[in-house]
């Protein structure tokens, strides 16, 4: 990229210091509002303005948009937009020269307001050059008219998901806007560098290499791990002919790891006494009326939930609990006993509060409209899930309260650091158990937290779905050889090792070599000439690449409207929309609605505050939690049924021990003493615990007579899930019965309905070692 001239206005000298190369009008606008520039931004603001690929890695909160974006501005401000001559004769623009990508709609309107105001400063002060500077965000929710104009007029600026630009590039006519790019920034990359949303990306961002080559890629994030992986997968590589072979050369991505101490303070707190005592009864009567007494005790708080459905029943209990003064009281008042409802069958129609559920099925309106609000500070908390956990502008938060393990200690870093998002200010948050095995997740978690050992990213490999779509889009726009196509996907990192035999068989696939009668969807997309090595799209390619973006499974949703069929309220799981019916009251985004009318794919709704609500769901919401922290939480188990080992006689609970997961695994004094308690009871009953060294099978008879088997596994569901499938097929060969299986990621149930004399009691002898076996209920 060709570095700008500084001769602004009445300042010809060169800016000095860290604002180095910048012309003064930026510099300038960016001391006043800005001030001193972080240490991410000077140590990437030459690495940047030299045109190298950089990835950033700094701490939330660390100025990385600004060190990302600056010198993009600067440039355009240096090299203003050139208008061409459109068909109609107006003015039109070239093309997009900075191309933001985003995992979240969210972040990316976020993004634009936030650039409004420097380009708004930048242009009082550089004059009319400046103020022709545009941006414009496209996502799936922009309007047809508004694609078309950006078509016709593109932006300087184009801040879009990986989805959307898959969409961009598979589209004749709006692919040629990206022909211009210089700068693609990608934002939070650590959320997709480790998934097939990432490896889908990884191919785009070569297929626009094709388009605008030696464009410069910057990558941000505050939490990856290793780094020099995630600057393999944000650089790619250049893949030439070399003879019959590829060379393979990987693309220099210069690395900004700034060892920045941010504060974080974390602390974890046990279930609350009078819930813990009694297994049966709802912790929620207890637990929120702690979480609203966090609330009133700070400006702005941010609470959030691990899905959509318990960040409604949160909002929904808060609201409650501000009108009446305990869980008993609102039983009373609604006619039903307390515990009933608690378990978030039933919402409690407290609809007028000012808590709100931000998920995201919710409508964008709402969405922005609850950021402004909690922003602007006229509302006191906001209940999120994953969809706040990003970088969205929001203000100043004081606490942030999570509700049981977030799953990962990268998620729970992201969820907390979300708090003091500000240069120099500490991180504030609490993490609240709803059980004992969440108890002992949290507590690694926490510990993960402060030492600030995220887990590796772990890119996937050579996914050959993402390249049936992939090639199918590629030829749909333009025809291929063989080799080229090859060429650019072995360009993508996730792919740098793919053998040509694989990629082969793609094309077997997707151009109809394998028999359609097996599906239909086997029938060709793609005519392959093998005589000349060419690839041509067939009719219908295209739209099945366009009507099939990215790799985000489709949940099979319905939209939730107002009777005017236009204004769009957010979306409900389809399952739970078959299981209602024309007068059903149920609650979405902390207000009720009561189903008017369900077509074939929406649900036209009216609000009925004050009707008694059912609590939505979603299907698909839950994620295993990573193999690395089940790993370390399998140690920690190990470690404390050592240390309770001498004590499990004694009544009272070890100080040496209570001290220890205090100080180094942030717990309560209630949280300890519970660990202590269950880990006590545990080796009185069986000798030792589910840990790293040890698994506990427990056989036990249900209360209608049911064999039940439970394989207490603490290695997390990526591992149990398959192992309960190898599992289940013994367990039939042994017994003649498909047992029924349910998993989790600290065991495996399984439940034996037609076989009265149940599983094996225990293992075969000489198959005993690490493995225990008892006969009490769990």
């Amino acid at each position: 990229m060709p570095e700008a001239k500084i001769t602004q206005g009445n300042s010809p000298e060169p800016v000095a210091g860290p604002m180095s190369g910048f012309l003064p009008v930026v510099a300038d606008w960016f001391g006043k509002h800005v001030g001193i520039p972080t240490a991410p931004q000077v140590a990437a603001w030459p690495r940047i303005q030299r045109g190298e690929n950089v990835l950033i890695h700094s701490p939330t909160g660390t100025g990385k948009t600004f060190a990302a974006f600056l010198w993009a501005i600067n440039d355009l401000v240096a090299r203003p937009p050139v208008a061409r001559s459109g068909r109609s004769g107006r003015s039109a623009r070239s093309g997009v020269r900075v191309l933001y990508v985003s995992p979240l709609k969210a972040l990316n309107n976020d993004i634009e307001r936030n650039l409004s105001v420097p380009l708004a400063g930048i242009a009082e002060a550089a004059g009319e050059m400046a103020r022709a500077i545009r941006t414009a965000v496209r996502t799936g929710d922009t309007t047809p008219s508004a694609r078309a104009a950006m078509v016709r007029n593109p932006p300087d600026i184009l801040i879009t998901t990986p989805e959307s630009l898959y969409l961009i590039l598979t589209s004749p006519k709006a692919r040629d806007i990206l022909r211009t790019v210089e700068t693609v920034i990608i934002d939070e990359i650590h959320t997709v560098s480790d998934n097939k949303r990432g490896t889908h990306l990884a191919l785009s961002l070569e297929r626009l290499e094709r388009l605008s080559p030696g464009f410069q890629r910057i990558g941000l994030s505050a939490t990856q791990r290793p780094v020099e992986e995630v600057a393999r997968f944000l650089g790619g590589q250049d893949v030439s002919s070399d003879g019959d072979s590829l060379k393979i050369v990987p693309r220099p991505v210069s690395i900004v790891d700034v060892d920045y101490e941010k504060e974080i303070i974390v602390n974890v707190f046990g279930m609350p006494e009078a819930a813990s005592a009694s297994p049966a009864s709802s912790i929620w009567p207890n637990l929120i009326p702690r979480v609203l007494k966090d609330v009133l005790q700070h400006d702005t708080t941010l609470i959030f939930a691990n899905s959509r459905r318990q960040a409604e029943r949160t909002a929904d209990r808060l609201n409650a609990q501000l009108q009446i003064e305990d869980a008993a009281d609102l039983g009373k008042e609604l006619g039903v006993d307390p515990d009933s409802f608690s378990g978030g069958l039933f919402g409690t129609g407290h609809g007028d509060g000012p808590f709100r559920a931000h998920h995201a099925s919710i409508s964008e309106e709402q969405r922005r409209q609850m950021e402004r609000d909690l922003k602007r500070g006229d509302l006191p908390a906001l209940i999120g899930t994953s969809s706040l956990e990003l970088g969205i502008d929001i203000g100043s938060i004081d606490l942030v309260v999570q509700l049981q393990s977030p799953g990962s200690v990268t998620q729970g870093l992201q969820r907390i650091g979300r708090s003091g998002h500000s240069v120099g200010a500490a991180s504030v948050g609490k993490i609240y158990a709803t059980h004992q095995e969440d108890l002992f997740e949290c507590a690694q978690v926490a510990r993960g937290i402060t030492e600030r050992d995220v887990e590796e990213v772990k890119i996937p490999r050579n996914a050959l779905d993402v390249l049936s779509q992939q090639v199918i889009a590629a030829v749909s726009v333009e025809q291929w050889t063989v080799r080229d196509l090859y060429a650019l996907v072995r360009s993508a990192y996730p792919y740098e090792g793919l053998e040509e035999s694989s990629f082969e068989s793609v094309l077997r696939l997707v151009s109809g070599k394998y028999p359609s009668r097996l599906a239909r969807s086997l029938r060709a997309r793609v005519y392959w000439d093998e005589i000349n090595g060419t690839l041509d799209a067939l009719p219908g390619a295209r739209l099945l690449a366009l009507s099939n973006p990215g790799a985000i499974v489709d949940r099979g949703l319905f939209g939730v409207y107002l009777p005017d069929r236009k204004t769009r309220i957010g979306e409900l799981d389809e399952e739970y929309v078959f299981e209602s019916k024309e007068g059903d009251a149920f609650l979405l985004g902390s207000q009720v609605w009561r189903v008017r009318e369900i077509d074939d794919d929406r649900v036209i709704v009216e609000p009925a505050p004050g009707a008694m609500p059912r609590m939505p769901f979603w299907r698909g919401e839950h994620r295993w939690r990573s193999f690395a922290l089940s790993k370390k939480l399998a140690d920690f188990r190990a470690e404390l049924a050592r240390q309770m080992a001498p004590h499990v006689d004694d009544d009272d609970d070890p100080a040496d021990v209570a001290a220890w997961l205090r100080s180094d695994y942030r717990l309560d004094e209630a949280g300890a003493r519970q660990l202590i308690g269950y880990v006590r009871r545990q080796l009185r009953s069986t000798g030792t615990i589910s840990s790293s060294d040890t698994i506990i099978v427990e056989t036990y008879t249900d209360p209608i007579g049911d064999r039940r088997m439970i394989v207490q596994s603490p290695f997390g569901g990526r591992v149990n899930a398959p192992w309960s499938i190898a599992l289940a097929s013994a367990l039939k060969d042994r017994t003649g019965v498909e047992p029924e299986v349910q998993v989790g990621d600290d065991g495996i149930l399984f439940r034996f309905p037609e076989a009265p004399e149940g599983p094996p009691e225990g293992p075969p002898e000489g198959q005993r070692k690490n493995c225990r076996s008892t006969s009490s209920h769990p």
